[in-house]
């Protein structure tokens, strides 16, 4: 067995893969003799089928098998012994004539690479906000607690400082054919999600309101407060929805006390309203704090993609889109969707050369530790702060069972790291700034 390269540019090649028949012929052999003794045709005993019926009938696909198994094998690790970072997947060369006789097998593959090529974080530079938490955000995530354990009070018409509870169902037309099981969106509104709120203000207790698919899709925020995205308005299966007041109900704030911060973080663990505010704000800096250096990390990340020369296997890509997606039909259209596709592949290709220069490799502990963070801070938007470590795990465990979530937590993971690199190497212009400004700053 032989691998060989034939390099079309500095990153693609034609990699070609030989293997001799008495490469696989032995096993074979072995898997024929085993189909003879357990082969049942009528006329025949079990185990006493003619070796030579067998290897008719079954010899040229287990031939195929092996050597595809082989020829597999022998790419990966061409490939792994070569540290060969590929772009895309092989892809194969037609066999015109295949003949598993054949003193000897040829499978050649087109196979695109990154460049080598270094990155120095040490020369980017970018801002780097130091953004705290202002008496009114306190004041507001400790409102937000005692809402979350309010007592609600019924009340019989909308108020400014009412919570309308919302069903939202599409409007079947009277001559619509067919079976129309689309299940009712179940919403709460309030002042705050103004659209919505002035769309039902006036309306008494089972009172509604159809608005028209043109609304929702013109009125991009009135329909993601009534439950749908700019796709979901788009794709209606009707022209109108339906809005029903279902409940309307007023907040008696839970009051701030031993009870709340008990069952906010546990027993004792807050025992005054300082003590609260100052544990808010920690929280709350830390929070505004991570989406700074997330900021940071993807200006810096911009400037690398910006500046950075990397060659794309171009030629390949087009080879590749091609061969692996059946919807696309023509050389021009590859060339199309590549060019728009160029600054991503461009984009992660740093991204791994910079976790592959930085050593940045994943550990399962470092993965369930993530997975326990999102488990806690889901828990934490319904209040709850205090569930024990053994609960979080298991909960966490049982995530981790759904191989997309590995796929997106090893991710996440991943990336937290690299943003500790760009944190450490690249130079940061500190600035402070309140979060209202720092808003601002995102919408640039």
């Amino acid at each position: 067995m032989n691998v060989t390269a034939k390099n079309h540019d500095e990153v693609s090649a034609l990699l070609t893969v030989t293997l001799e028949k008495a490469d696989y012929k032995d096993k074979v052999e072995k898997q024929l003799i085993n189909y003879a003794k357990n082969a049942q045709v009528p006329g025949f005993r079990k185990g006493k089928v003619p070796l030579s019926m067998v290897r008719k009938q079954y010899e040229a696909g287990i031939a195929f098998e092996e050597i595809n198994k082989q020829v597999s094998e022998a790419l990966n690790g061409y490939v792994n012994e070569n540290k060969l970072r590929l772009v895309g997947q092989p892809v194969p060369q037609p066999v015109n004539d295949f003949n598993h006789n054949a003193e000897s097998l040829s499978v050649a593959f087109e196979v695109g690479y990154e460049p080598e090529f270094t990155v120095d974080l040490t020369k980017y530079e970018a801002p780097h906000y130091k953004v705290e938490a202002s008496d009114k955000e306190i004041s507001t995530s400790v409102e937000n607690m005692q809402k979350r354990f309010a007592e609600r009070v019924a009340e019989e018409k909308i108020g400014k400082d009412s919570y309308v509870a919302l069903e939202v169902s599409q409007v079947v037309e009277a001559d619509a054919e067919g079976e129309h099981n689309h299940a009712p969106k179940n919403i709460t509104v309030s002042k705050e999600q103004k659209e919505a709120y002035d769309l039902v203000k006036k309306l008494k207790k089972d009172g509604s309101v159809k608005v028209s698919k043109e609304d929702l899709v013109a009125k991009e925020e009135l329909a993601k407060q009534l439950g749908f995205s700019k796709e979901e308005a788009e794709h209606l299966h009707h022209n109108e929805v339906e809005v029903t007041v279902k409940d309307i109900y007023g907040l008696n704030l839970a009051e701030l006390n031993q009870e709340l911060f008990d069952k906010v973080y546990g027993k004792d663990v807050i025992t005054t309203e300082e003590e609260l505010k100052a544990r808010v704000k920690t929280e709350l800096d830390e929070y505004f704090q991570q989406n700074a250096d997330v900021h940071f990390v993807n200006k810096i990340l911009e400037q690398v993609n910006e500046k950075e020369e990397i060659k794309l296997p171009e030629e390949f890509l087009i080879k590749w889109l091609l061969f692996s997606n059946q919807n696309i039909t023509s050389e021009e259209q590859a060339k199309e969707i590549l060019e728009n596709e160029k600054n991503i592949i461009k984009g992660q290709i740093l991204e791994g050369k910079l976790m592959n220069d930085n050593e940045i490799n994943l550990d399962y502990a470092e993965v369930l530790g993530q997975a326990e963070q999102l488990v806690r801070n889901q828990l934490a938007i319904y209040g709850i702060h205090h569930l024990g470590d053994d609960e979080v795990q298991k909960y966490a465990a049982e995530m981790l069972k759904d191989e997309n979530q590995v796929r997106q937590i090893s991710s996440e993971v991943a990336m937290a790291k690299l943003k500790d690199v760009i944190l450490e190497k690249s130079k940061k212009n500190e600035t402070a700034i309140s979060h209202d400004e720092f808003l601002e700053v995102l919408k640039k």
